[in-house]
């Protein structure tokens, strides 16, 4: 199975802060919060399944 590589920088542009959910096809930011807890209740209410990033003004040293 061929690994799909994510452009973070491009993916979250314009989130300096915070955390950001994710699509499942890594496509789009569906919800951002100031806290994990914030971004997992706004995910929740729209009964959206995401994956979870903390947002920052660089990504070079994240490993996912």
């Amino acid at each position: 199975m061929k690994q799909k590589k994510i452009d973070f920088v491009k993916l979250l542009k314009g989130f300096k802060s915070g955390w950001v959910g994710i699509s499942t096809d890594h496509k789009k930011v569906l919800v951002h919060g100031e806290t994990l807890k914030e971004a997992k209740l706004k995910a929740e209410e729209k009964k959206l399944d995401l994956f979870f990033f903390p947002a920052g003004e660089r990504y070079d040293n994240f490993v996912g």
